[in-house]
């Protein structure tokens, strides 16, 4: 129902050069192209995007000037402060899914309640930006893995590819230790100023919660309030294998349930079949050959243990060997080199590393979730954040959070362990929801509680919106489909 027209004014807010592109960028430099889309009401509006410049690396004056892109709806009558939405990731955007692609990609949710009511601004992150700078590197390739690969293959494997990019960026201007959370918030604060607005609210998913916590902590005087979803506090950027493993066993609740499952389930139903999996295992990892072959095509160890399908855990479980006997594909290089530059930077304190490489959900787990990032952050050269950032302190901002409690990224304990340093926040917990809580889902299911929450970003008021609800399972699992060894 928006009908996209390509109605292009441009505005520049900075210095006349830029319309051109006569004179090279200038940090502080910002370009605005104003567009019109119909709305849901069939009337005719107009909104930004742009493009503002600033420098890659602060600290240091020589750095090369770097775009951020962006995009702003004004409002013509705003009720509340502007609504600042942050991406996911890192390595996510929100300029193609904001208006008036809503209908296209489903978009960032609230942002379409709000439309109209808020000046709303999306954000993208530095080095993750088609309308400014975009790192990747599609040069590294990997080592083919061996049918035996553990998990220091794969932290071999990232020891090498981070290696190799960092020393490929360095023979450039490209400055990698500019790509940091900490550049990030002075990216949102900049953009603030830019804009005149004195404080803003947060509207933050996953990464971009954690970069709201940033924001949060060094500029709180700008901050109205905050809706946080998938919550990942600053010294949480590794999940706690014993918290993904609460919320995987919340699924395996609803397999022993299922009468699709009963037949191929033991006694003690999926946590039992976990645990004889896990001890066959470790007492010798499985060859899988291929048919009428006699070289193993896989050998599967412990930390190949599939605990995010409890079809394939069950297949262990009865010796069925069918879906590991083709070659191992191993995904090593990073999407996109934001992701490690910020993690990395952003790291974790040494009491939470100890706990969680001694954490005893390891077990099931792995350590594939932080290992190879601990094992390179000497490597990648964006600048360690220090524990004083990462610890949390009390704030007193309004801040309501969501998580759901089958979310295996942001488990649901990062929300309880952060909240109480929160005492004006307000914890909703949604159950049997992923890690995308706020997506269409929810909307259609509980459209009022849609409502309650755009009302608080809006207006800052939180009366009688629910602390538990419960959703449809975000996800389905398949029961297994081979014949039942007798027993």
């Amino acid at each position: 129902m928006f009908i996209f027209q390509f109605v292009r004014l441009f505005i520049i807010l900075a210095l006349p050069s830029l319309c051109l592109g006569q004179k090279e960028k200038s940090a502080g430099d910002i370009y605005i192209e104003v567009r019109k889309y119909k709305n849901f009401n069939g009337q005719s509006a107009e909104y930004e995007v742009g493009t503002f410049y600033v420098n890659e690396n602060r600290n240091d004056p020589e750095s090369r000037i770097i775009g951020i892109g962006f995009a702003r709806y004004k409002s013509t009558n705003p009720s509340g402060p502007p609504i600042f939405f942050l991406p996911g990731g890192p390595g996510n955007s929100y300029l193609n899914s904001s208006p008036p692609y809503f209908k296209k990609s489903g978009g960032p949710l609230l942002a379409e309640n709000l439309l109209g009511r808020c000046d709303l601004v999306f954000v993208d992150q530095r080095g993750y930006s088609k309308r400014g700078s975009y790192l990747k590197d599609l040069a590294f390739t990997p080592n083919p893995p061996p049918s035996d690969a553990t998990l220091n293959f794969r932290i071999d494997e990232f020891k090498r590819f981070s290696t190799e990019v960092v020393e490929r960026y360095e023979r450039s201007n490209i400055d990698l230790r500019g790509y940091s959370i900490l550049e990030c918030i002075e990216d949102v604060n900049e953009l603030r100023k830019k804009f005149g607005y004195k404080k803003i609210v947060l509207r933050g998913q996953s990464f971009g919660s954690q970069w709201s916590f940033g924001i949060m902590k060094k500029y709180p005087e700008i901050i109205e309030r905050a809706l946080l979803t998938g919550i990942e506090p600053l010294n949480n950027s590794y999940d706690m294998p014993s918290y993904v493993f609460n919320a995987v066993k919340r699924m395996w609740d609803t397999i022993n349930e299922n009468p699709k499952f009963k037949a191929y389930l033991p006694d003690g139903g999926m946590i039992e079949a976990a645990q004889k999996v896990i001890e066959k295992l470790e007492k010798e990892p499985i060859a899988v050959s291929e048919e009428g072959k006699t070289k193993p095509v896989q050998v599967i160890g412990p930390d190949d243990f599939p605990w995010w399908d409890p079809s394939a855990i069950l297949e262990l479980y009865h010796n069925q060997y069918n879906r590991w006997s083709i070659p191992r594909n191993y995904s090593i290089a990073s999407r996109t080199l934001l992701q490690p530059l910020i993690d990395s930077g952003l790291g974790v304190t040494n009491q939470r590393r100890k706990q969680l490489w001694n954490d005893p959900a390891v077990r099931f787990i792995s350590r594939r979730n932080f290992a190879p990032l601990i094992a390179t952050a000497d490597i990648w050269p964006s600048p360690d954040v220090g524990d004083a950032f990462r610890n949390p302190v009390i704030c007193n901002i309004p801040v309501i959070f969501v998580n759901g409690d089958w979310d295996t990224k942001t488990p649901i304990e990062n929300m309880h362990q952060i909240a109480q340093f929160f005492p004006n926040s307000q914890k909703i917990v949604v159950h049997c929801a992923g890690h995308s809580t706020m997506n269409y889902t929810v909307k259609e299911q509980h459209p009022l509680f849609i409502k309650k929450l755009a009302h608080f970003l809006e207006t800052g008021t939180s009366d009688k919106i629910p602390e538990n609800l419960t959703v449809r399972p975000y996800k389905t699992f398949h029961a297994p489909n081979f014949d039942i060894p007798v027993r």
